[in-house]
């Protein structure tokens, strides 16, 4: 063939494609890629599709707890309670199984004041005489400022007077808010006793001023009430 056709025919086809890159191969001589024009060539102009996506996320709801039941406070109840239910009853106090008592000696009698009732012991004070008073009454004395009148408990119950002597007192005990004097042969003791040791009066007596006897050891102990005591 003619060379210089070869060389029309090569430049012919090299026209277009000057720019094209050239792909590098070791140990081989380098060889142009020919790239066709319609590869080249720019995209279509046209609007340009944007994802639409929110700016903000939402937050999650907050939970809402559930509504818990009321509970309704129970009334106080004390240990020993045997209220019903309503929480209004209580127990009744139960009466004291045992009393303390203050042991007297006229003669050789035995009687007793409730110690509750018992103020003081003194020992036998001078007392004033009082006309138009009782047998029983044996005068007033000065007690720390406070006149008080002082009974002979002997001649009150019907027996001998009370001799005055180095065991002999006067027992002050309260009587409707006021102080009376007792005078009595001698103080024994205090004894403390139960209800179940105590005997009512003898049925179908005038008790009077009487509680009740107890027998403490091998003598009874008439039991007197303070408050209707010299009535």
């Amino acid at each position: 063939m003619n060379t210089l056709v070869v060389d029309a025919y090569l430049d012919e086809l090299l026209t277009d494609v000057s720019d094209a890159p050239v792909v590098a191969d070791e140990g081989a001589a380098p060889r142009v890629a020919v790239v066709a024009p319609e590869a080249l060539a720019p995209p279509a102009a046209g609007p340009v599709a944007i994802a639409a996506e929110p700016l903000l996320t939402p937050l999650p709801a907050p939970a809402v707890p559930e509504p818990q039941p009321v509970q309704t406070p129970q009334p106080f109840r004390a240990p020993n309670d045997t209220a019903g239910n309503d929480g209004d009853a209580r127990p009744m106090p139960r009466p004291a199984t045992t009393s303390r008592w203050l042991r007297l000696g006229i003669g050789r009698d035995h009687y007793a004041f409730e110690l509750l009732r018992v103020q003081e012991v003194v020992r036998v004070a001078p007392t004033v005489a009082m006309r138009g008073a009782p047998p029983a009454v044996t005068g007033v004395m000065n007690l720390r400022g406070r006149i008080v009148p002082v009974f002979d408990l002997g001649r009150w119950l019907g027996g001998d007077a009370v001799l005055a002597g180095e065991q002999s007192r006067i027992v002050v005990v309260e009587r409707d808010d006021e102080l009376i004097g007792v005078l009595v042969t001698a103080v024994e003791d205090v004894a403390t006793l139960a209800r179940e040791h105590i005997e009512p009066p003898l049925v179908g007596s005038d008790a009077g001023a009487i509680l009740g006897i107890a027998r403490i050891g091998r003598s009874p102990t008439v039991l007197l009430d303070a408050n209707a005591l010299f009535a």
